[in-house]
């Protein structure tokens, strides 16, 4: 008390004058600075990366890529600077030796250079996950780096609109975003509504914003007429009828007035949407042949039998399986993709990731932790034809997943934790 008094007095005294903050002041004013900036620097990466594919810059360098490294300096100048590291979690080091793994395969590769680029992909990939892993610690910047993941989907949104309006179509009347594969656009957005319906209903703030993005996440799905995407949105919506228990009578009335909003939508859009194409799942699964998917399987499968344990290299499955003019052949499935280039090893590297992201979420608030499994297992699903083990979109879910318990125990304003005791208030 006495000690206090003193200090208190000090300020008062004639002729005193206190420097405006010492070394350490200043130091921890700079770091938590730098700290912001690293922080939304990564919102915008992780706001980018949805709509990555619309933007190239020159040389085809996409924005994102760019974000990336300059994220990373910043906050390696907040390290420099003093900030603590967040120890990495089981799913990060799966996720580096898998990188590593892939480096290593530059050796056995009969394409060096083209094994190299994609490890350099896959280091950059890395980095994201990583990134989004440090920078959503608390519940308030985690549910941020959430919503930043649906405002990009708008993004996508509105470019497919761009070309809809325009009358820009592919084949069999399928409309997509510029630059966008019609499935990879339709399994973005289709991720997105998961993420948006627990935004919504689960917070205040943006609340309208992310209900209004489910319908308009429904109807680009079927502008796409995508049949991945279809797969994918029937298992995404999954998560509203577990959530369903959770959610208020009022929430319940947002909710009808949603599924009305939704049902109208597609009603309005039912002339343009290729329902011919989206009627043939069944057909294509009977025929074995998912518009020649089947086939480039079945060479895949024979090339691993080849190279079972370590694969073709990292890049290779297209010169392996698809000889020297298709090098971009791509395998259409992540999972053959992986046992094909990393073999063995690598797909199991590759399982091991997902394994510890759900056992990570089984620590977390129940809700939540149906959420993850729901988008984890919606992600799966979309594997089964595209060739995403090395997109942007899912290392960016993947560091969104494994930051969920660390968010749930360090609360800042999701809600606010109330003092222990009365007094503290008073002397704060």
């Amino acid at each position: 008390m006495n000690r206090h008094m003193a200090v208190e007095s000090e300020r008062f005294l004639p002729g005193v004058t206190r420097p405006s903050g010492n070394w350490l002041a200043r130091g921890n004013s700079d770091q938590s600075r730098w700290q912001q900036i690293g922080f939304w620097l990564v919102w915008m990466l992780a706001f980018s990366i949805p709509w990555g594919d619309m933007v190239l810059l020159p040389l085809d360098i996409q924005a994102s890529r760019v974000l990336s490294i300059a994220t990373f300096l910043t906050w390696s100048i907040s390290l420099w600077q003093g900030k603590r590291m967040r120890s990495l979690a089981s799913a990060h080091w799966f996720m580096l030796l898998f990188v590593l793994w892939a480096a290593a395969s530059a050796w056995w590769n009969a394409d060096s250079e083209r094994s190299l680029r994609r490890t350099l992909s896959y280091c950059q990939l890395f980095l994201d996950a990583w990134l989004i892993y440090q920078c959503a610690g608390t519940a308030d910047r985690y549910r941020r780096l959430l919503q930043s993941y649906v405002l990009g989907c708008y993004v996508c949104f509105a470019g497919l609109m761009w070309n809809y309006l325009g009358g820009v179509s592919q084949g069999d009347g399928r409309y997509t975003a510029p630059g966008f594969d019609p499935n990879d656009l339709s399994v973005t957005l289709v991720l997105g509504i998961p993420i948006a319906w627990h935004l919504a209903f689960s917070g205040r703030s943006w609340a309208w914003v992310n209900r209004l993005f489910i319908p308009c996440a429904i109807v680009a799905s079927l502008l796409t007429a995508s049949r991945s995407g279809l797969v994918t949105l029937a298992v995404g919506m999954v998560f509203p009828l577990l959530a369903m228990p959770r959610i208020s009578t009022k929430a319940v009335a947002s909710l009808a007035l949603l599924a009305s909003a939704s049902g109208a939508v597609v009603i309005t859009f039912w002339s343009d949407i290729s329902i011919r194409r989206l009627s043939t799942i069944q057909e294509q699964l009977t025929a074995r042949d998912l518009n020649g998917r089947v086939d480039i399987w079945s060479r895949g499968f024979e090339v691993f039998k080849e190279h079972p344990v370590a694969g073709v290299g990292a890049g290779g499955f297209g010169a392996a399986v698809g000889a020297r003019r298709s090098r971009d052949l791509a395998a259409h499935n992540a999972l053959l993709g992986v046992l094909v280039e990393h073999g063995l090893v690598g797909l199991g590297l590759f399982v091991a990731i997902v394994v510890a992201l759900l056992f990570s979420g089984r620590k977390s608030n129940s809700l939540e932790a149906r959420l993850w499994v729901v988008q984890l297992a919606a992600w799966g699903v979309a594997l089964m034809t595209l060739s995403w083990e090395n997109r942007e979109v899912t290392w960016l879910l993947w560091g969104l997943c494994s930051a969920l318990p660390a968010a749930n125990r360090r609360r800042i304003s999701w809600p606010v934790r109330q003092p222990a005791f009365p007094n503290q208030v008073r002397h704060a």
